[in-house]
């Protein structure tokens, strides 16, 4: 009986100092996963393709636990030593998110532009007529339109735009690449001029190309921030002026029946006066 009772302490003891040994461990693991870890995120809504300045960004203390891989731990592995900016966003990063080594990308003029086409997208190089590129800067976002004419089947001829591809992410203006300081020596004789370097998915850059073999590409710049897209249906020439061509048909119209009705006075007046010049 005692040596029962010896057991059965021996084996409580035993059970409450692996109980404690465990429970120790676990406070450990869970006092390490919560220990603060800083890490930059965004400070704002930086968009696709936006050069990454220092105000878009902050330093914060966040649990280890929820501290995501590749993250960059202070702001200014982001810039150069006089804080220049050499980083642009790959996709677009909400306000609080870390900052990713896969969501940026350091780029310049020699490394290619293949660093900088966002996830899931492809560089599609188009070209513009060549003064219209004077005014636009890599990173702007375009809608692309094209002006195409073309016969019905009644054979009847129409010219008509269309938006070809909407919110797009322009790469590169001429030789000069998102991200990068403009080479010296460009110039607007440059062999790169009136050329956008444009991030597309492979159906845009199908609807682009096809476009261009058969008609006249333009495009409009977005203002900052516009990203959305909207259904827009075709234009014709003839939906911008059937309103002056009835305006000018019901007019000739109307002349028309005034003129006759004044002719008809006129003929009427005659042969009055014929008659009574003749005394009848």
């Amino acid at each position: 009986m005692k040596k029962t009772i010896l057991l059965s302490v021996i084996f409580a003891v035993a059970a409450s100092f692996f109980a404690y040994v465990y429970l120790s461990g676990l406070e450990t693991k869970y006092k390490q996963m919560s220990e603060p870890v800083k890490v930059v995120v965004a400070a704002q809504r930086i968009a696709q393709g936006t050069v990454i300045g220092k105000n878009m960004l902050a330093e914060k203390n966040v649990p280890k636990e929820y501290v995501q891989p590749k993250v960059f731990e202070a702001v200014g592995n982001l810039f150069s030593k006089d804080w220049s900016p050499v980083y642009i966003a790959l996709n677009t990063i909400e306000p609080g998110e870390q900052i990713l080594s896969t969501k940026v990308s350091q780029t310049n003029q020699d490394t290619g532009i293949s660093n900088i086409i966002p996830d899931g997208q492809k560089a599609l190089a188009v070209n513009f007529d060549a003064d219209s590129s004077l005014v636009i800067t890599p990173g702007s976002r375009i809608d692309v339109l094209s002006i195409i004419e073309y016969s019905d089947g009644n054979k009847q001829f129409h010219q008509s735009v269309f938006p070809v591809a909407q919110n797009i992410l322009v790469l590169a203006v001429g030789n000069n690449y998102l991200g990068s300081a403009k080479r010296k020596g460009d110039d607007e004789s440059s062999s790169g001029k009136g050329i956008l370097t444009l991030a597309v998915s492979i159906e845009d850059a199908q609807a682009i190309l096809l476009a261009g073999e058969k008609g006249i590409l333009k495009y409009i710049i977005r203002p900052a921030g516009d990203e959305t897209v909207t259904e827009i249906k075709p234009l014709k020439m003839s939906d911008i002026i059937k309103d002056i061509s009835k305006t000018s048909y019901q007019s000739d119209i109307k002349k028309s029946a005034a003129e006759k009705a004044v002719n008809q006075s006129r003929k009427e007046a005659l042969e009055i006066i014929n008659k009574y010049a003749k005394g009848e």
